[in-house]
């Protein structure tokens, strides 16, 4: 007994010492709501649906590190999404972030597949946090700007007196459709106030034509409120096809409750336009969890097609129905742990 009592307590300790140099967190985030969705497509009503991921895609991920010394950190951090109301993981399985890499006086370095620079600005300038109906994450749809690079190499400065840079290669690796990404962003934070700007340049695997995508992000706070507003654009090769967006917004926060709107219009260069107007009011019942409303109506000219999106999903007529006004109400809660 006393023996086995000794060769307890050396375990315990040589634990708590491995503990001491390095760690590994479980985390993520429930998100569902009931909505209420309309297309706006002649012919089609409107639908009742169980959403998951409005204010934040539901995600389950693991990140730690290990104290190298020298003021030298290892990181990694492996995320996936998940939808709530089916059960489903993500095509990609860790497709949310998937990185390790070093941290220290220099900065940081990490491979893997990462947040682009211009994902960064555009999360740090949007009022809704890109999450609920109505917040930039429109602008990162299949054909526009580039949010997660796979194959990237990526290093971000440390910050100097609030200015920092980020800069990213990301290789098509001879894959059929994929695209060479190179990019890079200079973002300033003090305090509340916030400046980006961020900038792609995307060769594709292809036929070798070069696109461009580029960010520029501001945002401000004063006492209750705080403003956030930010211009995007994906530019690819050819005429009349490039995509811009633009976004202002404002929230006021109040005992538990934060108050916020978004003004939203998006542009195809051909003459595509479509304008959204969106607010929710979100109640914080603890730390880790909250209620909210969220509503969004976008206003299609004669030739768009434009749609609402939130963190994980989105409403949009088809393309075979320009000028039809896509409108979404969404009520839900959400959990962090």
């Amino acid at each position: 007994m006393k023996k086995s009592t000794v060769s307890l307590a050396v375990l315990s300790a040589l634990s708590t010492g491995a503990l001491a140099q390095s760690s590994v967190t479980l985390y993520g985030i429930v998100d569902a709501a009931i909505a209420v969705e309309d297309t706006g497509e002649i012919g089609k009503g409107s639908r009742k649906v169980l959403n998951s991921g409005n204010q934040s895609s539901s995600r389950i991920g693991l990140r730690g590190g290990e104290n190298l010394g020298g003021g030298l950190t290892a990181e990694f951090n492996i995320e996936s999404g998940l939808a709530l109301d089916t059960g489903t993981a993500d095509s990609a399985f860790w497709g949310r972030r998937a990185v390790v890499g070093l941290k220290g006086g220099f900065g940081s370095f990490f491979l893997g597949r990462e947040y682009s620079p211009i994902a960064a600005v555009a999360a740090a300038s949007d009022i809704f946090g890109q999450g609920y109906f109505g917040t930039n994450l429109s602008a990162f749809t299949s054909g526009r700007l580039s949010r997660r690079l796979s194959n990237s190499v990526s290093y971000r400065t440390p910050s100097f007196g609030g200015v920092y840079a980020s800069f990213v290669a990301s290789p098509s690796e001879g894959v059929s459709g994929a695209s060479r990404v190179l990019g890079t962003a200079v973002e300033y934070s003090m305090g509340r106030l916030y400046a980006g700007a961020g900038y792609h340049d995307l060769e594709r695997a292809s036929n070798g034509l070069k696109d461009r995508e580029y960010a520029f992000g501001v945002g401000y706070g004063v006492g209750a409120f705080d403003f956030k507003g930010n211009y995007l654009v994906a530019d690819p090769a050819g005429a009349d096809n490039k995509f811009e967006q633009f976004n202002l917004g404002v929230s006021f926060g109040f005992g538990s409750g934060r108050l916020l709107a978004n003004l939203q219009q998006n542009r195809i260069e051909g003459g595509a336009k479509g304008t959204a107007l969106a607010t929710t009011y979100s109640h914080e019942l603890s730390k880790r969890t909250n209620l909210y409303a969220s509503y969004a109506r976008l206003s299609n000219n004669a030739s768009g097609s434009f749609g609402i999106s939130s963190s994980g999903t989105s409403v949009a007529p088809g393309a075979s129905s320009p000028g039809a006004d896509p409108s979404v109400l969404a009520v839900g809660v959400r959990h962090r742990f």
